[in-house]
């Protein structure tokens, strides 16, 4: 069976009041006004305070439908009413001076918490901006812009502590409320433009360091991370959860190294020695589950048949120790690398049938097992037994 593909022009939620199965939950649909921008890849940004979410600043045009341009650079709110719809409404105008000298990012590492919401690095090209339609080249953006939800302002800055290079892509940010008076934003992964795209060397960034980013004191540390760390990958997801124990865990999901097809399900191992990858060693499995429990920067290896490859998906925790993982794309899709970016998609979903139903797959962090299915009013979140030994240990 051939997919159709078709741009999604509304807002989609789910019941979280309720049990459900991933093959029988019913999403409701929202229609967005006029104006609103329609973005593959685009981000939302919570401010809990307010109960409002915020977008338009990330993402780009689909390559699907008509061709149409992207939309001029525009915060847009979201307000929900409690009852599975909401409304949208423009924020901040196109014409509005607080938007000069910004421009939106696609594919940058981005997340929200503490009345803010942050983006670093990424890339522009003619597919974001409606003013670079004779763009045919990525142009890799630096440094960190800030949106703070509450003022509804915008710091534009420099990151030259990330790895040198003041930005990225492809990578992950993660807010964690616990820790510090206003949080701390944990940035990790992706790939660098700093690194030197050579033949046999990753240009993905390594997840044995993590960025720690004070927001408030607009500061950052860079942390070595320990345990079993993960390979190099790009597009995963992140979610976490606060422990009464004073920790707090971060479920890192799939991903890729840049390759479709085996090579994105399995890693050739590579040797820091000589830089180089090996097929003759052994191969480690790229579907896998790794979580990070702070304070102690430690990476725990979660024991699963690795069996749901994908990446470009997202996660959330969603209540008591559930984490929902939603859509993505198949990373063991036969075709090449450098294919379009339509074909790749196309590709994706034709390839394999999703096996969370829906695109929806529900894992629970304390007893590390995946289900087809969400239990509303879920007691909270408890260690798993991995993680109450390591630290008894």
């Amino acid at each position: 069976m051939t997919a159709k593909t078709r741009i999604a022009s509304t807002t989609l939620s789910i019941d979280l009041t309720k049990d459900w199965t991933n093959d029988s939950v019913v999403f409701q649909s929202t229609t967005k006004p006029p104006g609103a921008p329609q973005l593959s890849s685009s981000s939302l940004w919570l401010d809990k305070e307010q109960n409002v979410f915020y977008s338009g600043f990330t993402g780009r045009a689909s390559t699907f439908g008509d061709g149409s341009k992207p939309p001029p650079l525009a915060i847009w709110s979201f307000k929900p009413d409690g009852k599975g719809s909401g409304s949208w409404e423009e924020a901040i105008g196109a014409e509005d001076p607080r938007l000069n000298d910004l421009t939106r990012s696609d594919r940058g590492y981005t997340a929200s918490g503490g009345g803010s919401a942050l983006l670093l690095g990424g890339i522009s090209n003619s597919q974001t901006n409606p003013d670079l339609q004779d763009l045919s080249d990525d142009v890799r953006l630096s440094g960190l812009v800030e949106f703070n939800m509450t003022r509804q302002t915008f710091r534009n800055g420099t990151a030259k502590w990330f790895n040198g290079a003041g930005g990225g892509e492809k990578g992950k940010i993660h807010y964690v409320p616990s820790f510090g008076p206003d949080g701390l934003f944990m940035i990790m992964g992706g790939e660098s433009e700093n690194y030197i795209e050579d033949e046999g060397k990753d240009d993905n960034l390594g997840l044995d360091t993590i960025w720690a980013y004070d927001h408030m004191g607009n500061r950052a540390y860079k942390q070595v991370a320990t345990g079993e760390i993960p390979k190099p990958r790009r597009d995963f997801c992140l979610a976490g959860l606060s422990s009464r124990n004073g920790t707090y865990e971060i479920f890192l999901y799939g991903g890729y190294n840049g390759n479709l097809g085996p090579d994105a399900v399995r890693l050739p191992k590579y040797s820091s020695r000589s830089k180089i990858f090996s097929e003759q060693e052994p191969q480690v499995p790229y579907d896998e589950i790794y979580i990070l429990t702070l304070p102690a920067f430690h990476w725990l290896k979660v024991n699963y048949p690795p069996q749901h490859p994908r990446h470009g998906h997202s996660c959330n925790a969603i209540g008591g120790s559930q984490i929902i993982s939603v859509g993505g794309l198949d990373s063991n899709a036969k075709i090449y690398t450098n294919a379009s970016v339509q074909s790749t998609i196309l590709s994706t979903f034709n390839s394999s049938i999703d096996p969370f139903a829906q695109g929806l797959g529900i894992f629970d962090m304390t007893t590390l097992k995946w289900a087809d299915h969400f239990t509303a009013n879920k007691s909270p979140y408890v260690q798993s037994d991995m993680v109450r030994s390591f630290y008894n240990n």
